[in-house]
């Protein structure tokens, strides 16, 4: 058999360690997926191309690999957009395949041609085009080392079919990327310093983890961080899952949507080092009332995050792992008995107000899941008031276990999201949270749960409504609903066995343990509706107009 274009790209996806794709075929990729027919490489047939970027995405958070989706020309290509600006958001590793029109037809308004790099540029880290199949093989292993170098994200790859059907020698192997990078690659020792030194000599520190410790692959390095300094933590959205969160130092998620304790000890602590995170104005609310009394650091990889929402007295640009190898021996293992009684102290009066995160029965509802799954599970949140609640509530152990769309607050994100993370971890339990809004944006992926018997655990919190929207008009509006109401006429216990997927329902606030334990034992996948009053709220949230901390707590009261 003749060595054609897609022999290439297969080749160079061998060569870079994929073993998965996640995608959609379409007249254009069939020289690929013929190709895939004696590789090893496995192609996951998603119902929809979005549903296939979101797969991708989640399969390279579950596993710190770059993701692979692939795609046809025109609708195809389209329909990955939201996926792509999603991992481009969140800074996920991923190459994303869309196959083109025949270079002798682009410009000429083909029956599918789209500029799907145009529409691409602003949201990936860069897009190309082969246009000769002699520069395939290195343009595939740029795009490979720059989705996965640097701050990471996705790189789209357009393939024109007579590129991919050419006839062509067999590529080089094993041939390194022509790609230069200006990455830092030696610690700034004096910074370093400045920042250990300003560390020893806070009363009141903080730590903020950002998802750049999950990129970076850190998660042992800030343990060992927070155990010799006795630090508290925050985490950003992304950043939960980079350490486990009972270990006593934990204070919870940083702001707009955060726990109080964690927005009040950063407003009051002296100095922050800030590790993986961009401080986006969901982890800050007003900048200029942010963490008033301290000095902060910030170590990025990326030199455009730095400073780039608030001002870093001391910045650092390079690899985090690399920086905290050189910063941990020169932190002081002191005890600060003081500043941790005065959290204790902080913990103990929102303990006496509120005892379940704010987010109430629900709330409770997602701990008693998580108590009945295994220690090793990976939750994938959706968006809206469901991945409030999850975020609080759910403590996560170990590194990746939580994973949810942060910068971009996709809807539709999770069930997909779980494909992906279960087919890259096969041997941890996966459960994806959705509310009812988000499940209807790719119910379709039922299908492809069922068609691979996929033992994917899938709760959709139903309370009838976009429930975050009815917060914010109910708070903001003078209570004037509309265009939020999803109603109760669907069965979502009947459309998941439609799908071959057992199922049943419960309300969160009659007996939710039968419901939870028969998810559980389920040996394939299975589908819980949990019903919820659409009165269950996130308290407190950040609404606009409010200048601090205490504003915002004062207006809610």
């Amino acid at each position: 058999m003749e060595t054609i274009g897609a022999d290439i790209v297969i080749q160079v996806l061998r060569e870079e360690g994929v073993d998965v794709i996640f995608g959609y075929p379409g007249a254009n990729t069939l020289p690929i997926h013929d190709r895939l027919m004696n590789s090893e490489v496995r192609h996951y047939l998603m119902r929809h191309e979005q549903a296939a970027a979101h797969a991708a995405d989640g399969y390279a958070r579950a596993t710190g690999k770059v993701g692979v989706c692939i795609a046809t020309s025109g609708p195809g290509a389209t329909n990955l957009v939201t996926g792509i600006a999603t991992a481009f958001m969140d800074s996920t590793p991923m190459v994303a395949l869309t196959a083109q029109v025949s270079t002798s037809l682009l410009g000429q308004d083909a029956f599918q041609e789209t500029d799907i790099i145009g529409i691409t540029l602003p949201i990936t880290k860069h897009s190309y085009q082969v246009h000769d199949v002699n520069n395939l093989a290195a343009t595939l292993r740029q795009a490979f080392e720059l989705a996965k170098t640097g701050r990471p994200g996705p790189v789209l790859v357009d393939l024109p079919r007579d590129i991919l059907s050419s006839k062509c020698p067999p590529a080089e192997e094993n041939a390194a990327p022509a790609l230069k990078t200006n990455y830092k690659t030696e610690e700034d020792r004096e910074q370093l310093e400045m920042i250990a030194k300003t560390l020893n000599q806070s009363e009141r520190p903080i730590l903020i983890i950002g998802g750049g410790v999950k990129l970076s692959n850190a998660f042992r390095l800030v343990r060992e961080l927070i155990e010799k300094a006795k630090i508290p933590f925050v985490t950003t959205m992304m950043g939960i899952g980079s350490v486990d969160s009972v270990n006593g130092y934990n204070l919870g998620l940083i702001g707009t949507h955060g726990n109080e304790l964690a927005n009040r000890m950063v407003h009051q602590c002296d100095f922050i080092l800030a590790i993986g995170t961009r401080f986006s104005d969901r982890s800050t609310a007003l900048i200029e009332e942010f963490a008033p009394l301290a000095k902060i650091a910030q170590l990025d990889i990326d030199p455009t995050s730095i400073g780039k929402s608030i001002k870093i007295n001391l910045p650092y640009v390079g690899d985090i792992r690399d920086a905290l190898t050189a910063l941990l021996p020169l932190i002081d293992a002191k005890e600060k008995s003081d500043w941790l009684l005065r959290i204790q102290s902080e913990r103990d009066a929102i303990n006496g107000k509120v005892t379940d995160t704010g987010c109430g029965q629900a709330g409770d509802f997602i701990r008693m899941v998580q108590e009945a799954m295994p220690v090793e599970t990976t939750v994938t949140a959706d968006v809206g008031l469901n991945q409030i609640w999850t975020v609080r509530t759910w403590q996560a152990r170990s590194p990746r276990s939580l994973i949810t769309s942060g910068g971009m607050g996709t809807m539709g994100f999770s069930l997909p999201a779980a494909i992906g993370a279960k087919i890259g971890s096969p041997e941890r339990a996966v459960v994806a949270i959705t509310g009812d809004g988000g499940f209807y944006m790719n119910i379709q992926e039922l299908a492809t749960i069922s068609y691979y018997n996929l033992p994917i655990k899938i709760v959709v919190i139903n309370n009838g409504h976009l429930g975050m929207i009815r917060q914010i008009q109910d708070l903001f509006y003078n209570a004037r609903f509309n265009t939020i109401e999803l109603g109760s006429k669907v069965d979502f216990v009947a459309v998941a066995r439609g799908f071959g997927i057992p199922g049943s329902r419960i309300a969160v606030d009659k007996y939710p343990k039968a419901g939870i334990e028969a998810m559980v034992k389920a040996d394939g996948p299975y589908l819980l509706e949990a019903v919820v009053d659409p009165e269950n709220y996130v308290y407190p949230i950040i609404p606009p107009g409010c200048s601090n901390i205490e504003m915002m707590y004062d207006r809610l009261d």
